[in-house]
């Protein structure tokens, strides 16, 4: 890997420490290493579930907050704590949230947004965010003074993953919520999970990687597919090796909702499809603790489930369910019939059991999304020799099965660690972030300007005549950098410079758009609003009044800088939510 950013932060601060936060959709951990050694990554906190009779690296992505909306406790602690709560009939003032990491996504969320739990009460978005957060960094220094290998905090560069195929405003987001929990936004940096896997892939020895072998990938000129499968996203981008060891992306970021959660969601219709949305809802308010147990139940489960998988799942039926049954056995054998299950789904001893067929089933949605959107990548780039799994979705047999099964001629490369890859990667990253020399711009970039009105390409419906009689066209989309253009990581410089439309204006609005859009000729409702600045003129309107902006793409993050050159007012830094 280039080494020469290695202490690229150094001039601010004595960084000892590089210490990655991986907050997932399912489950969330941390890992770290020191400068001196980078390759020697530490994962050492061992999460216990329940009474100790699971362990994992990671904890469950679930925040439990008292009744007052302090914080109470994260993971597998939070999770078995509101079980307790529920059994006891005592949850209903709690605050649970579980898998609310993709809302960011799906959502668009801003800082003002707010986040509803498990039971429907809501909370600012922001606060659930840094809370989860703040925990894991709190967990990570305790950690690291326990084994007496830190000094001061300020000695710790932390790395907070993100999906690539996330918006501008999400990441701010998530950049937003880690300083409120208490991360120096200078000692941050976002790394984007394929990036971060990739890195890690390069680095593992051979005996690491449960199939495949790494001379494919570790070939400089060699392209490979990197599909990072998580639980609430999956992720697709395409690498190539430099030379010097670096990585360039050949394909921006693509990807979707075909991850682990869409099987669980398509297992939670099954009881809403036999008993009710209604009667599901009514469980989940009156009867939390069984609720859950249908969840809990489901997730050690899945985990079998391979094309030879041939053995009935049962589940115990809450009281609730059992008396819906026993009164609407007939109502209910009908709409299994009406749906077409009645040979994939039975009644025993009070359980439900679903056939192997249907449960195999449940992975039809991710596994096709995961498929199709390797097949459509393989097609564009015919460079591509191996495909990278990683993620925890990664390691479902039956996904790995169909995929070997549909991609014929390509080697798959899956390190033992499918789970822990992005984690250990983003370590590496903040090591070496230039150790990814160029991106591919997945948006285009502009800023809505009054510009001249050109016929033929503005839209007639946004001309007007400003104060000087001259033609131009209401927000038009000014483009800075566009959709698909390769960059440099280390960061591009745009400028552009604007002047007030007339003598009397005594502020400038930079209102900063992206969207999908390859060449947008007006900002239209295809367009995301990222940021709107107002920067304040001169009074003395006799002289030029400048304005002078600089955009840097490239980074994970998009940065802004902007002056009034004859004031020398100035915004500097990265982006800031509304």
């Amino acid at each position: 890997m280039a080494d020469e950013s290695t202490d690229v932060y150094d001039e601010i601060f004595d960084f000892r420490v590089v210490a990655a936060l991986d907050f997932g959709t399912t489950y969330s951990g941390y890992a770290y290493s020191f400068y001196q050694d980078p390759l020697k990554i530490f994962c050492p906190q061992t999460w216990f579930a329940g009474e100790g009779n699971l362990a994992s690296l990671k904890t469950p992505t679930c925040l439990l907050l008292n009744p007052d909306r302090s914080f109470h406790s994260f993971g597998y602690t939070a999770e078995n704590k509101y079980v307790y709560l529920a059994s006891e009939g005592k949850h209903q003032d709690y605050f649970f949230f579980s898998r609310f990491k993709m809302d960011l996504h799906w959502k668009d969320m801003q800082h003002d947004s707010e986040l509803k739990d498990i039971s429907g009460k809501s909370l600012p978005a922001i606060d659930v965010f840094a809370m989860s957060i703040q925990y894991l960094r709190d967990h990570l220094v305790q950690t690291l003074n326990e084994r007496g290998t830190l000094a001061d905090l300020s000695q710790i560069m932390f790395v907070l993953t993100v999906p690539a195929i996330w918006t501008e405003s999400a990441k701010l987001f998530m950049r937003k919520a880690a300083v409120k929990a208490g991360i120096h936004t200078e000692q941050l940096i976002l790394a984007l999970e394929p990036e971060a896997a990739s890195l890690y892939c390069q680095k593992v020895p051979d005996d690491h990687l449960s199939f495949g072998t790494s001379h494919l990938i570790r070939s400089p000129g060699g392209q490979y597919l990197v599909a990072d499968i998580g639980g609430g996203t999956a992720d697709f981008s395409v690498h190539e090796l430099n030379e010097d060891g670096s990585l360039s992306e050949v394909h921006m970021a693509t990807g979707g909702p075909y991850a682990g959660t869409s099987v669980d969601e398509a297992y939670l219709k099954l009881f809403q499809t036999v008993f009710g949305e209604k009667t599901m809802e009514k469980l989940r308010e009156n009867d939390m603790m069984e609720y859950l147990a249908i969840l809990r139940s489901f997730e050690s489960k899945k985990r079998l489930v391979c094309e030879e998988f041939s053995e009935n799942v049962g589940v115990n039926l809450p009281t609730m369910l059992s008396k819906r049954l026993k009164k609407k056995s007939k109502k209910i054998n009908k709409v299994l019939n009406g749906c077409g299950l009645e040979g994939s789904i039975s009644f025993h001893d009070n359980k439900i059991k679903f056939s192997p067929c249907l449960i195999k089933s449940l992975f039809n949605h991710p596994i096709c999304g995961v498929l199709e959107q390797i097949q459509n990548l393989l097609r564009k780039h015919e460079a591509i020799k191996s495909i990278i799994l990683v993620g925890g979705f990664s390691e479902s047999r039956l996904l790995q099965e169909k995929l070997k099964e549909n991609i014929k001629g390509k080697t798959f490369v899956i390190p033992n660690e499918c789970g822990l890859s992005v984690l250990k990667g983003a370590v590496l990253y903040g090591h070496s972030p230039l150790s990814i020399t160029s991106r591919i711009m997945k948006y285009s970039y502009g800023v809505a300007s009054d510009s001249i009105f050109i016929q033929g390409v503005h839209p007639k419906e946004r001309k007007y005549s400003d104060d000087n009689g001259e033609s131009r066209c209401k927000r038009a989309f000014r483009v800075l950098i566009a959709k698909g253009t390769r960059v440099s990581a280390s960061g591009v410089e745009i400028s552009r410079t604007a002047e007030p439309i007339t003598n009397t204006q005594m502020s400038v609005s930079e209102r900063i758009y992206y969207t999908e859009n390859v060449n947008p000729v007006v900002v239209d409702e295809n367009c995301k609003l990222l940021k709107n600045y107002v920067l304040s003129l001169p009074k003395d309107n006799e002289k030029p009044r400048i304005i002078k902006s600089i955009f840097t793409f490239g980074l994970t993050e998009l940065k802004y800088y902007a002056e009034v050159l004859e004031t020398g007012e100035k915004i500097q830094g990265a982006l800031d939510l509304q």
